[in-house]
């Protein structure tokens, strides 16, 4: 049994705490954040009378009984919280990008390869199924040589303030895309040589702006004197003539453009992954364009971004091992170059060279360790097997009906913090709805009366007809369908826990008419854009 510390308790914190919470072989036995209310969300999420909690971190690193620590505090942070880790002899999971800039993500590094500890980056895209099938197929030869590669995030902005300021983030292309840079290099399979970026502050500029963003903590939150770019395009040059290039808007409004990877090969075979959750691929020697069979379940098993739960149990592997992890120091540092690349081009206005950031220090350390810093793509877990449609059990439409039932009432994004149970919450959701005329015109002739419980406090009663959602000051006359939520149903919903799981262990109930809802199933998905911004 392995003993972990979590340093930092924000989105990212929490997901690496459900993580080695799931695990058999790790126990989370420390728990860190200057927010109380942060460390009280967690203590909840874990059943563990005996978890330290502390708003300590240097505390957490110093302790004994701890064998790693998962560092997921703001990124001007890592490098103090991860050398006094290595000092106290502990392996680390320390999310990216590495530090805001290149040389303490150096000194770090160096230190770090002075000990004997496993240090892994979170690029969790190097762990997920997805991209893992990808890489397989770009290696055996599938596209000849990559030779062009292409990425579209285009989104709404980060959640909290100190992202905004460069000195503490590193800048949008660095803490945001240097996975997708990471991605590049994967595919293309070769040395980054130069880059040239534009970009600038289009909307989120100025003293003070909204946050707009639809994770954030506090969604009223001004944002003080940004000075991060919102937008940018970037090219990549590789040493082959391989060309990369990035698009980049954060300022979308939902419902959201969402991210697009795609690779096209010297053969004239070309690949594209949409939004994490498909991946085709065809032309040249593939043939038509078809869907590629991957599993975008068993990587992350519900607790977060694809490939979470796989970095959490190859981190464990690498700990028993001593091998150094796939997601490693050095290559991570790869990826930053380009991204601090790209913003220093932005900043100066011209081609950047990637020679800039050499250190000849960290070079011998390449030379050294190449084979395990650039080794092949490890295995994705199997693609599912295609399954015999079946007819829906009674049991299973009642539960399909009441996914989507909740969703329309909450909303389909976990949240950092639960909203009181009351009125309020499905107020709001009911004035996001309003003016959705596509649910109202899927929803026509829908009528459903339901009243949500929860212990210690009144129950609330809404009420769904042609379209519209009320909220009633009464218990309804009409038969009706009951949900019940215990405290840590509620709590889980919001959260990020899967309604079935919620379902499955009784932290939620669904009782009463619920069968006459189903043929109303995509009016109630359709109201998950709108419920995402409550």
């Amino acid at each position: 049994m392995y003993n972990i510390g979590i340093i930092g308790l924000g989105d990212n914190g929490t997901m690496h705490l459900r993580g080695f919470d799931r695990l058999e072989e790790t126990r989370v036995a420390a728990i860190c954040d200057r927010k109380t209310k942060a460390r009280e969300r967690a203590l909840a999420l874990l059943d563990d009378p005996d978890v330290v909690s502390t708003s300590s971190w240097k505390k957490v690193c110093r302790m004994k009984e701890i064998d790693a620590i998962c560092v997921s505090v703001p990124t001007y942070l890592h490098a103090d919280v991860t050398v006094l880790a290595l000092e106290n002899g502990k392996d680390v999971f320390l999310e990216k990008p590495i530090c805001p800039t290149m040389e303490e993500t150096d000194t770090l590094i160096l230190k770090a390869f002075r000990t004997d500890r496993i240090v892994q980056v979170g690029l969790v895209y190097r762990y997920c199924n997805l991209y893992r099938t990808l890489g397989r197929m770009v290696e055996r030869g599938d596209f000849g040589d990559v030779m062009m590669a292409f990425g579209k995030e285009y989104r709404d902005n980060f959640p909290v303030q100190w992202f905004f300021e460069t000195e503490k983030s590193g800048g949008a292309l660095l803490d945001k895309d240097c996975h997708h840079f990471d991605l590049f290099s994967w595919f293309i399979r070769r040395k980054p040589v130069k880059v040239y970026a534009m970009g600038g502050q289009h909307v989120v500029r100025g003293k003070s702006v909204k946050i707009n963003c639809h994770y954030a903590p506090d969604r009223n939150l001004m944002i003080k004197r940004p000075d991060i770019i919102d937008h940018a395009f970037v090219i990549v040059q590789y040493d082959n003539g391989a060309l990369a290039n990035l698009g980049l808007c954060m300022y979308q409004k939902e419902p959201l453009h969402g991210l697009e990877i795609g690779i096209n090969g010297s053969n004239g075979a070309h690949a594209v992954a949409r939004r994490d959750v498909v991946l085709n691929a065809g032309g040249g020697p593939l043939g038509d364009i078809a869907e590629v069979p991957v599993d975008y379940e068993k990587d992350n098993c519900g607790i977060g971004h694809i490939g979470a739960d796989r970095q959490h149990v190859e981190f464990v592997e690498c700990m028993k091992t001593r091998a150094m992890p796939y997601a490693n120091l050095l290559l991570a540092r790869e990826s930053m170059v380009i991204s601090l690349a790209a913003e220093r081009s932005v900043r100066e206005g011209r081609e950047v060279l990637i020679e800039e950031f050499d250190n000849p220090k960290i070079n011998k350390l390449i030379e050294k360790h190449c084979m395990e810093v650039y080794r092949d793509t490890p295995a994705p877990l199997p693609p599912p097997r295609p399954k015999k449609e079946k007819k829906k059990s009674r049991e299973k439409k009642i539960i399909d009906t009441f996914v989507d039932l909740v969703r329309l009432l909450m909303g389909k994004r976990p949240r950092s913090e639960a909203l009181p149970f009351g009125p309020e919450a499905f107020e709001q959701a009911a004035a996001s709805i309003a003016d959705e005329k596509r649910f109202g015109k899927l929803a026509k002739g829908l009528e459903a009366n339901i009243s949500f419980h929860h212990s210690g406090e009144p129950p609330v009663f809404v009420s769904i007809k042609d379209g519209k959602l009320a909220v009633a000051d009464k218990a309804f006359d009409a038969d009706e369908t009951k949900i019940v939520f215990t405290e840590s149903g509620w709590q889980g919903l919001q959260t990020g826990d899967s309604i079935q799981k919620l379902l499955v262990t009784g932290q939620v109930r669904a009782e009463g008419k619920i069968d006459h809802l189903k043929p109303y199933t995509e009016a109630l998905i359709e109201l998950t854009k709108a419920l995402g911004k409550v």
